[in-house]
């Protein structure tokens, strides 16, 4: 049976449970949306999204879910994790290379398990205690309510679901969401910073989350925090709240866009929006930027 989470907060949820209630492309109407799926819509197009494959786990999309689930749900580990080196049929080196331990591994992926190494289990449990112990992350994730799975069914009758990392009770805090993203960008540069919100959608997720937020309860919370942690050693901190202009940007998003995928869904109609009109290309202002620090880089090196 397909698991279906009915609307409502969902405090402590498993992620694997959360995880488990998947859109199925053959049947869009039913949903649920997520922000995952909004921002594929619009990154891929109506037309590819219809026939685009169900997207596999990166290296960096692991490593989050290490530490996602070492800082926020420990008790969930060995339901969701289990370490390489508990594969009986590894080589003497520790590989993975006789059809028994390729056997084991599939074994594994077939539990909905991920599998990592010990060094990686450490090294993951290193990385959430500088996430404990850095002041300005410790505070808003000690004492919060962790992996907090929201659903809501507009009128429009296609389920939406998000799950929330952190709900702080600090009292510095406790009118925000807070998310956690690993990074392999500098965590001093706020340009840097700036366009993997915009590129990966985060300012989307946060306007949305919040939306449901307010849907399904009455303690208001309007501000988003995310908590930067370096992906390398040694994985430093950073907490950001992003202003209301990145907030009022995803809002507009949501606004302009979701109505439109709502209604692909229902019809069941995926069409390319460049099919019978032609347009025009902007230069736009980073790729304007990006060329004066080309042309800058040239003349210098001319000199």
């Amino acid at each position: 049976p397909v698991l279906i989470i009915e609307d409502g907060i969902h405090y402590g949820i498993a992620p694997k449970d959360y995880h488990a209630w998947e859109f199925n492309r053959e049947d869009p109407g039913k949903g649920p949306i997520s922000t995952s799926l909004f921002k594929s819509w619009l990154n891929d197009g109506p037309l590819k999204f219809r026939h685009a494959a169900k997207r596999e786990s990166s290296a960096a999309m692991s490593w989050g879910s290490l530490v996602d689930c070492l800082l926020f749900t420990p008790h969930h580990f060995e339901g969701e994790f289990v370490l390489k080196e508990e594969n009986p049929h590894l080589s003497a080196d520790g590989g993975v290379r006789s059809a028994a331990a390729k056997a084991w591994m599939l074994e594994q992926a077939e539990l909905g398990k991920n599998v990592v190494s010990k060094d990686q289990w450490e090294t993951a449990l290193t990385a959430v205690a500088g996430l404990k112990e850095t002041p300005a992350s410790g505070e808003i994730i000690e004492g919060g309510q962790y992996q907090v799975g929201m659903v809501y069914t507009p009128k429009d009758g296609i389920p939406t679901k998000g799950l929330i990392d952190v709900l702080p009770q600090h009292l510095d805090h406790d009118d925000c969401i807070a998310d956690l993203k690993t990074t392999s960008v500098n965590l001093y540069r706020d340009g840097d910073l700036a366009r993997q919100v915009a590129q990966y959608g985060y300012h989307i997720q946060a306007a949305l989350y919040l939306f449901l937020w307010s849907k399904l309860t009455k303690d208001t919370r309007r501000r988003w925090k995310i908590i930067w942690q370096s992906s390398a050693p040694p994985y430093e901190v950073r907490v950001t709240e992003l202003e209301d202009t990145w907030l009022d940007a995803g809002r507009r998003v949501i606004m302009d866009c979701l109505p439109m995928m709502v209604r692909h869904f229902k019809k069941k109609h995926f069409p390319s929006p460049f099919s019978k009109v032609e347009t025009v290309l902007p230069m736009h202002s980073a790729s304007l930027y990006a060329l004066e620090d080309q042309v800058e880089l040239i003349t210098s090196l001319d000199s």
